[in-house]
C-alpha cells in the first residue's frame, strides 16, 4: 500500500496548523485541523495527533 498526505496553507493564514501522520504497517492514517489561527493551534494539532497514534 502506498499512501501520501498534502496540506497547504491556503489563502487566509501564514502558517499552517494542520498536522497528519501516515503509518502505513498497521494502517494509521491520522489527521488533526489547526485551530484557524489561534495561538499555539499548530502544537495542538501536533500533540493530539502524536497522542492518538501512541495510544493506537
Amino acid at each position: 500500500m502506498k499512501a501520501t498526505a498534502l496540506a497547504d496553507v491556503g489563502r487566509k493564514r501564514p502558517q499552517n496548523q494542520d498536522t497528519f501522520v501516515i503509518d502505513s504497517e498497521p494502517g494509521q492514517f491520522i489527521i488533526c485541523d489547526g485551530m484557524g489561527g489561534h495561538a499555539a493551534g499548530e502544537v495542538a494539532s501536533k500533540r493530539a495527533v502524536e497522542l492518538t497514534a501512541e495510544t493506537l
